[in-house]
């Protein structure tokens, strides 16, 4: 076919369209840009086959990287869980002025100092104990001097005494008398009162249903608004009639009540006056015949209880001296001088004092006069996340760790929380950790808690990046000496922080591979990728 035949066939054209003639300078143009196209396809077809090929062939190839593998040994595995805390008391005894108080006069101590058992820390104003002081003893010479008397025989002046009292008694009795029976009058006048006044109240109540009733019958024969008015007021005089009548019988039950008090309280009299009268008469009796052994020994036991007066009011004023009851440091000073002793609200602590105040307040009520904290008992209280407070115990042995130098001092989980604690909805759960040493710790640091929840020593253990687990099935892919691969099934037993106790399944001195996680983004691999599904590749069966 000849270059100018213009039916060829030129790329995206239909091969059924003829071209259209054109000078001999244009159909060459048309072939060159034919010839052209056709290379570029050419060209794309080959370099698509380029990529097929070397995609298969990468698809095929051996990794670069080299897998990492880890051997089983025996050693040690040891689970623990960590936390931060606060150094705090152990202890916190809160130091009251045990007495009445007073006004606070001294305060000889400050926060932070430490103080011994014993040690004057506060003082109040004494005046007025020493003023009951002055009184218990003055009622201590009365008693001795009453019971002086009573051993005495009975004089003409104490003999006349006696009978006045009698007769005093008979006139308390008389007068009594009289009152009980005014009460009961005045309990019959106000029933009749009340009575009355009831049934007034009762009648109009009724006199006012029954002109309703009239002024309903005339407004329904003959309906007029002055009519309707005439039912409405008929309408509110019953109204007010049957408030007037409940005011009534309230009235009658309050009178009524309130007079029989009356009674009651005039009969309680006669008794109590008859009762005084015969005590009188007996007494009487009594000092006639001469003080009896009873007599005496009562004067005595006034002797007696007046001499523990004496001794409580020497008490009282000695309390206006706060002492310490025990060793310790002061973490709060909760009073200022000029002041009540208590319910004065005022604090003075230093950051140390405060710091320890707010990690005991959970368990200690810090609200003395003087707070003071023990100096040999420490702790440290960590929120535990909530999924591993099920593997802490009392019991367990910690490390805390001091934040400032980096001390560590060893200690015991003595208590952990039942109830939680959520802070920006984060579950928690408090350990308290007692530091078996306090020597160089103080209140407040900041400090790291390891707590060991679990320890085995001498058992075959694997690297735990080297086991895949997938469900409740564990499995390890272990290297032979030729280089070959095999996964095998592991049974575990005490999961640790690094490693993990081997109870099936692996050998001592066995090769296993660690599992190679791949970056999907990058197509290397990172060893320790087997702990979920990147351990699939291991061929599993």
């Amino acid at each position: 076919m000849s270059n100018l035949d213009p039916t060829s066939v030129v790329p995206g054209l239909d091969h059924d369209e003829p071209v259209e003639h054109e000078p001999a300078g244009g159909r060459r143009r048309l072939l060159r840009r034919g010839r052209v196209l056709n290379g570029v396809l050419a060209l794309a077809l080959l370099l698509v086959a380029g990529l097929i090929v070397t995609t298969v062939r990468d698809g095929q190839a051996e990794p670069t990287t080299a897998a990492q593998v880890v051997e089983v040994d025996t050693g040690e595995v040891t689970a623990t869980v960590s936390a931060n805390g606060n150094i705090a008391a152990g202890t916190t005894a809160n130091v009251d002025f045990a007495g009445s108080g007073g006004v606070v006069t001294d305060i000889l101590v400050q926060p932070g100092d430490v103080v011994r058992e014993g040690q004057l820390l506060a003082r109040v104003d004494r005046t007025t104990a020493e003023q009951a002081l002055a009184q218990a003893r003055v009622a201590l010479e009365s008693a001795r001097a009453a019971y002086a008397t009573t051993v005495q025989q009975q004089t003409s002046a104490e003999s006349q005494l006696d009978e006045r009292s009698v007769d005093q008694a008979e006139v308390a009795v008389e007068g009594a008398r009289v009152s009980l029976r005014s009460a009961r009058q005045s309990l019959a006048l106000t029933r009749r009162q009340q009575d009355a006044s009831l049934r007034r109240a009762e009648d109009a109540l009724a006199d006012a249903r029954r002109a309703l009733g009239r002024a309903r019958a005339a407004h329904q024969s003959a309906p007029t608004p002055e009519s309707g008015a005439a039912v409405d007021a008929a309408r509110a005089q019953v109204t007010t009639a049957r408030s007037q009548a409940v005011t009534a019988r309230q009235a009658r039950a309050s009178g009524i009540l309130q007079a029989r008090q009356q009674v009651a309280t005039a009969d309680q009299q006669v008794r109590s006056a008859r009762a005084s009268l015969s005590s009188a008469r007996a007494s009487v009796a009594v000092n006639r015949q001469g003080p009896t052994t009873g007599v005496v020994a009562q004067a005595q036991a006034g002797v007696d209880s007046a001499r523990i007066g004496v001794a409580e009011a020497r008490e009282a004023r000695d309390q206006t001296d706060l002492v310490a009851p025990t060793r310790g440091r002061v973490a709060q000073v909760n009073g200022t001088v000029g002041e009540p002793s208590s319910g004065s609200g005022a604090s003075s602590s230093s950051t140390e004092s405060a710091s320890s105040s707010s990690t005991t307040s959970a368990t200690t009520d810090a609200s003395g006069f003087i707070v003071l904290t023990a100096t040999d008992a420490l702790q440290v209280t960590a929120d535990v996340a909530e999924a591993d407070i099920a593997e802490v115990e009392v019991g367990q042995v910690a490390v805390v760790t001091l934040s400032a130098d980096g001390t560590e001092v060893g200690g015991t989980v003595t208590a952990v929380d039942s109830i939680e604690t959520i802070t920006n909805n984060v579950v928690e759960y408090g350990v308290t950790v007692t530091l078996d040493s306090s020597k160089g710790v103080r209140l407040g640091q900041s400090s790291q808690v390891v707590v060991t929840t679990g320890s085995r020593s001498s058992v075959l253990r694997v690297s735990s990046s080297a086991l895949t687990t997938i469900g409740q099935r564990t499995t390890a892919t272990v290297e032979q000496p030729d280089g070959t691969t095999s996964t095998v099934q592991v049974t575990t037993g005490l999961e640790g922080d690094g490693f993990t106790e081997v109870l099936d399944g692996l050998a001592d001195g066995a090769t296993v591979v660690v599992p190679q996680a791949a970056d999907p983004g990058t197509g290397f691999t990172f060893p320790g990728g087997g702990g979920g599904g990147g351990g699939l590749g291991g061929g599993l069966p």
